[in-house]
This record gives C-alpha cells, structure tokens and sequence, in this order.
C-alpha cells in the first residue's frame, strides 16, 4: 500500500513538474511576442481590384501569407479611377503607420515618384517599375521573358498542325511598357521557331472589360489566327470565352488560370508576385531590405510558363524542345529581345 502512494506521488510530481514548465515556456513566449515588433504593410491594388484571377489576387496571396508567417499587419485598397493613387500615396505616408507601402503597376509610378520624394524616411515598393528612388525598391520583371516560352510552345503547335492559318494573336489590356515588352516576347517566341509566322496585335484599352476583349478575340480568330495569347487582367477572361466559342486557342498570364477554359487554354505565362511580395516583405521583417531597381527574370524562378490544369493535347516532342529552350534561357545562351528594333534583329538571324 506504502508503495502504491509512493508511485502516485511520484506521477503527481512528475505532472506538477511539466505544468510548471509549459506555463514558464508560455509566458517566455508572451513575453517575447511583446517584445517582438510587428510591422505594417500597405498595399495599393490597381484599378482591376481583387478577384482578377490574375496578377492582383495573386499580390494578395503573398500578403496573406505574409501575415501568416512573418506574422505583419496589412491594409490595402485600389481605386476605381487612376487620380486617385496620389491622395492615397499621401494619406498612407502622412499617417506614419507604415513601414513599408506598395504599389503595383506602372499606372502608380507617377504617385509614388511624387510621394516618396515629400517623405524620404518612408518605404515604398513598386512592381512593374524602374523607378530610381533612394527610398523605393522598384521591382521589374522580365515580360520578355515570362511570355518568350508560350510564343515558342505556339510556334511549335503550328509547327506540327496540318493548318493553313499562319497567324498568331496578342491582346493586350493597356498600353504600357511592360505589357509591350510581353507582346515582344511572345512575337520573339514564336518567331524563333518560325520567322514567317504572321503576329496580329490589339489594345483593349481596358484592364475591366471582357465583353470587348471578347469581340476582339473572335474577330482575330475570323481572321485566322488559332493561338492568341493575352495579356489583358480581367478582360482576358473574354479572349478565353472567344477562344471557347470559336474553338480555337488562347494562353493566359500570370497565375495559372488553364483551369478556367482547361480545353482551350494551352498554358499560362506565369508569374509567381505572391513569391515577390512574400520575399520584399521577409526582407523588411529580417532588416535587409533595400531600395533600387531589381530585375527579376526566368532563371529567378519567379517567372515561366504552367501546362498544369489544361487538357489541351501537346506533344511530348514539344514539350521536350520548349524545356530545353527554357534551359538555354537560363544559361543566357538565347536573349530575349525586348525592344521593337531587338525583335527585328533577332527575326532576322
């Protein structure tokens, strides 16, 4: 019996002993996670806004994971009318809340350029920017690059298809630098595989208005083109349903978006910003970050080209020259031109 007591005394001991330990440990951390500082970001969406499927709700993604990893609180906003961002700009820098304001697109730049220069001590970030400010990290990535290997994969696809179309599409949502820099990285990609293909190109004028896109996209199919690839924001969603409706083909950019016409949609350009805002804001959070003009391209990781999610039959011989294109991109054994008069040279050779 003495020692039966002897044996609980001891578990009761043993039990008391963790407890006490577990509740030390808790308190260390309470006292820590005081301590610790918790920065706040703010993010500028563009005029698209959330639920874009595309470049804005992949931002978005990267904020969220921000804030469940790093452990940041955000703000965000967009605006319905491009006079706006200047007055946000301002009230986001006047508050001094923030330790690290974003912005994205090149729509932006103007506001931040002015902004960033009334209040040196404040972080900004830019993506799709060559914005040289000494409190402004612009972050540009290489359109040429991410779009070169969906122009390839279409080139191929013509290349091997019994067609007398020779005519390839690009539907852009706006015309700014970058996306023009994409237009010729894909007329680059497919003219790599075949200098003679023809390249339709148009504006849709509209980051927002798929029923235009979408009249677009069926008039250049009319005009026999069976690829077209889009670099539209919200509006591409039209150039997908003109695609459907006429049984032709489409690639779409940014976040993976094959899922959404999986019959029709061959591959995505993408573009990983959930990876770039997560890495701008570890950066701030670990006290290395740093303005300038940082150019991110495909050996980066953080751009490429995604066939996960479509059901559009390629060929396992097409899919073997596109990777190792994208291996001789990486060595920079090919430059991507991405200028007009650079497409025009690397046409020609």
């Amino acid at each position: 019996m003495k020692k039966s007591k002897n044996i609980v005394f001891v578990i009761l001991l043993i039990i008391m002993v963790f407890l006490v330990t577990l509740l030390n440990n808790k308190k260390t951390n309470l006292i820590k996670n005081e301590d610790e500082k918790i920065f706040n970001v703010a993010i500028i969406f563009n005029e698209t806004g959330l639920g874009d499927k595309s470049f804005n709700d992949l931002c978005y993604e990267g904020m969220l994971e921000s804030q469940e990893k790093l452990g940041i609180e955000f703000d965000y906003t967009y605006v319905k009318n491009k006079n706006e961002y200047e007055d946000i700009y301002l009230n986001y820098a006047k508050d001094r809340e923030y330790d690290l304001i974003i912005g994205l697109g090149e729509e932006q730049e103007e506001s931040i350029k002015q902004i960033s220069q009334k209040y040196p001590n404040q972080k900004f970030t830019i993506i799709d920017s060559k914005l040289s400010l000494p409190n402004v990290s612009a972050i540009y990535t290489k359109w040429n690059e991410q779009t070169f290997l969906n122009g390839v994969l279409a080139g191929l696809c013509i290349s091997h298809t019994n067609t007398k179309d020779n005519s390839v599409g690009i539907i852009l949502g706006k015309n700014l630098s970058y996306l023009e820099e994409g237009a010729i990285g894909f007329e680059a990609g497919v003219k790599y595989i075949n200098p003679n293909i023809n390249v339709i190109k148009a504006t849709v004028g509209d980051f927002s208005n798929p029923t235009k896109a979408k009249e677009m996209g069926i008039l250049m199919y009319k005009k026999g083109v069976n690829y077209i690839q889009q670099l539209a924001g919200q509006s591409g969603f039209g150039v997908f349903a003109a695609a459907k409706e006429m049984n032709k083909y489409v690639f779409g950019v940014d976040a993976n978006q094959n899922m959404y016409e999986p019959d029709y949609i061959v591959s995505t350009a993408t573009r990983y910003a959930n990876k770039i805002i997560f890495n701008e804001i570890e950066s701030l959070v670990k006290g290395n970050w740093t303005s300038g003009i940082k150019e991110l391209g495909i050996k980066d990781d953080v751009i490429g080209y995604e066939r996960e999610g479509s059901n559009v039959e390629v060929s396992s011989n097409i899919i073997k020259k596109v990777e190792e294109i994208k291996k001789l991109m990486i060595e920079e054994e090919i430059i991507i031109p991405s200028t007009q008069n650079e497409l025009d040279k690397f046409s020609n050779n």
